[in-house]
């Protein structure tokens, strides 16, 4: 039982590493120092060896490992909280394999319980949910093991293998109370108020997100553009006209807009309107009054990212929040929360897709009065580089004078001169400068920068907007899946109203998108496919039902119930069949089959296997119920004895006594009795008539039923050395 409590301390202590390590905040080497030591431990554990360190050593090496914890909090993970996680997660790698105690085990095991916890503060990914379901199941497996064994070791006796609980038994058990623990704590959860403050809202540890503050750094977005890390997860509502998912992945997501440039950094001095939320709706603009309409509506789930920002498409009218109080600024269109450490949170937004043709905003006029209120948008640095100037010169030369024909002249000689790069990108006292005369690379904000200030050094009001493109479709959910690698900058540039945009509809002037990146820097797959759509359905019911769950779903979720059991009923039979037939026509999808067709195989494969524990198990209880009742007999059992019962016959015809008919097991005795006065065969033979009626007639045990065959064999042995002295 000791080892056993052992091997599923080590299970709990590796789930509970497992949960923080899919965090992505230990770093890889402490990830991959603790993880060796795990497998080493469990290499050791399968193979019965032990290699222990003494208490004093690892008390020792705690001490020493002092000065790299400092170099570790002041340097390389510029952050003692960071630091002394980094110091738990190793001592307990290097415990387990120290001497313990019953004290000890508690100790682990309140440390596996820290880190899932801390885990839990850290991300809002499924497979976060998959590993704390694992943890659960074997936190109750090692206590009830350990509950056993202290058991055990107070009755001062080792049970009899016969006396010990299976394991099969004590799976089942855990399964059920974790099962129990599980639909217990669901309906505590779902029905607990809810509060509006978010106190126990995951708060990430680090820096906020890069790229999306109110100071950006030429290159800054680089180090995200780098990373999975997912961002948020958009589902389109409706669309009028109605739109292709293809077409709304192409639309971009604006995060922050930045209007001043000093050389290095993009910046916004001008501060936020603050207006308080009607239930958290906000209005910040007007559709065109062009026919048809062109809006689209769309809910997002925002992962915690230490950012206020909130991103939309271009063009936000309203969005809905839970947050009483929004900042807006008008000269970036930028929509943000208050609180510096948002911790992500779900929203919904319309915004208007009507955009102006090429050719009306080639007939856009002067910008007239409006000129005084664009001077930031034309801004250049102080020490602004003369040969920049002189390249926008030479590049729109031969093009017409309108803004529209020389801001297409400018990114297409930028997209197709420069090469797209993460790594060794410019730097110096005028990165914008090395970027456009010496390297030539680099990423979507050197970009961005030089078609800005190429165009306002042309007199082009224009302005820098950090975002995202739409990543992975999802078929599964319908959603689209952002992640770092999505994040984006563009330009947008300022139009004035013509009259041929006021025949077509629009009223007031436009920012229009340009992007000078090329093509490998604004590339996003189509779709998730295989296993990865399922764990991305995960994550996204986990965030938005589980981390997400506020006051406002709990009263949602109230006014159902009380609309009556029958309506909810309905309610979830129809969503239910909806759900289904959006997943049956997802699972359809060439897509999709070509990669989940091994998956529906998995899984199909471990739901027989599944049915067949649960029937096996079924019917052994049946069989052990029914032998507790009086008078039953165990067909194998007497099925056994018959076929020893037929053999020792053979044996005894093989030597003369026959078995006459009507003749019982008693006559025959006495028979070979008469036939054969030594005593050993008939003594030999008696017993086994003694076993023999035992399981025959009385259902014997099993320990029963093995006497029977060793008293046959003593017959074999006892009939051949008769039989061979007679030769």
């Amino acid at each position: 039982m000791r080892r056993r409590c052992e091997g599923l301390l080590l299970g709990l202590l590796a789930t509970g590493f497992a949960t923080l390590a899919i965090t992505g905040r230990l770093g890889w080497p402490v990830t991959v120092a603790v993880s060796c030591a795990f497998i080493l431990r469990g290499v050791l554990f399968a193979l019965g060896r032990e290699w222990r360190i003494s208490t004093r050593a690892w008390s020792l090496t705690l001490v020493a490992y002092l000065p790299v914890f400092a170099l570790d909090g002041w340097w390389f993970s510029q952050s003692f909280l960071v630091a002394s996680l980094h110091l738990v997660v190793l001592a307990g790698a290097v415990r387990i394999f120290a001497p313990r105690q019953g004290r000890d085990d508690l100790l682990l095991g309140i440390l596996a319980f820290l880190e899932v916890l801390t885990a839990a503060l850290l991300t809002v990914s499924g497979v976060f949910l998959l590993l704390f379901l694992l943890f659960l199941a074997l936190l109750v497996l090692t206590l009830v093991a350990q509950e056993m064994a202290r058991a055990e070791a107070a009755a001062a006796v080792r049970l009899a293998a016969a006396e010990r609980v299976p394991s099969g038994r004590l799976l089942r058990f855990s399964l059920l109370l974790t099962g129990l623990a599980v639909a217990v704590g669901g309906l505590v959860f779902f029905l607990l108020p809810r509060t509006t403050l978010g106190g126990w809202a995951a708060r990430p540890l680090g820096a906020g997100l890069s790229g999306f503050s109110d100071e950006v750094r030429l290159g800054a977005i680089a180090s995200l553009q780098e990373s999975d890390r997912p961002i948020m997860h958009i589902r389109m509502m409706d669309a009028t006209p109605p739109l292709a998912p293809a077409e709304f992945q192409r639309i971009p997501w604006r995060g922050r807009g930045l209007t001043r440039f000093d050389g290095q950094r993009w910046y916004d001095p001008d501060p936020p309107a603050v207006f308080g939320t009607e239930d958290g709706r906000i209005q910040v603009g007007r559709p065109a009054w062009r026919e048809p309409a062109e809006l689209v509506r769309y809910q997002v789930l925002l992962e915690p990212l230490r950012s206020p920002v909130l991103f939309f498409p271009p063009r936000l009218l309203s969005a809905a929040t839970h947050d009483p109080v929004l900042a807006w600024n008008n000269n970036t269109a930028t929509l943000a929360g208050l609180a510096s450490d948002a911790t992500g949170g779900a929203y919904s937004g319309v915004s208007d897709l009507a955009v102006p043709s090429a050719d009306d905003l080639r007939q856009a006029g002067d910008p007239g009065r409006a000129r005084l209120r664009l001077r930031p948008f034309l801004e250049l640095p102080p020490q602004l580089d003369p040969r920049i100037p002189a390249l926008a010169r030479a590049i729109v030369a031969g093009a017409p004078g309108d803004s529209w024909d020389r801001m297409q002249a400018l990114a297409t000689y930028l997209r197709t001169r420069y090469q797209y790069s993460l790594e060794n990108l410019p730097v110096g006292k005028d990165p914008l400068s090395a970027f456009l005369f010496d390297q030539r690379s680099g990423d979507c904000e050197y970009f961005a920068s030089a078609l800005a200030v190429m165009g306002r050094s042309l007199g082009i009001p224009t302005r820098v907007v950090n975002g995202f493109l739409l990543g992975s479709y999802n078929q599964l959910t319908g959603e689209y899946l952002v992640r770092g690698r999505d994040a984006h900058t563009w330009v947008e540039v300022y139009f004035p109203v013509s009259e041929a945009m006021r025949r077509d509809g629009f009223d007031r002037p436009q920012w229009i998108t340009f992007d000078a990146t090329p093509s490998a820097g604004t590339q996003t797959a189509a779709a998730q496919n295989g296993a990865g759509m399922l764990l991305d359905a995960l994550s996204s019911v986990w965030q938005e039902w589980v981390v997400n769950y506020d006051w406002l779903r709990q009263a949602r979720l109230a006014g159902g119930l009380q609309g009556g059991v029958a309506g909810a009923a309905a309610g979830v039979l129809r969503d239910g069949g909806e759900a289904a037939a959006a997943a049956w026509k997802a699972a359809l999808h060439p897509a999709y089959r070509r990669q989940a067709g091994w998956l529906i195989t998995v899984v199909l494969s471990l739901a027989l296997a599944l049915l067949a524990l649960l029937s096996g198990w079924f019917w052994q209880r049946r069989s052990q119920s029914a032998r507790r009742t009086p008078g039953y007999l165990d067909e194998a059992q007497q099925a056994r004895a018959r076929r020893a019962y037929r053999s020792f016959r053979r044996r005894l015809a093989r030597l003369g006594v026959e078995r006459q008919p009507g003749q019982t097991a008693e006559e025959l005795l006495a028979a070979l009795a008469r036939r054969s006065p030594q005593p050993p065969l008939a003594q030999a033979a008696q017993r086994f008539i003694s076993a023999y009626q035992t399981v025959r007639f009385g259902g014997g045990t099993e320990e029963e039923t093995a006497r029977l065959r060793a008293e046959l064999r003593q017959v074999r042995r006892v009939a051949r050395k008769r039989y061979l002295c007679a030769q």
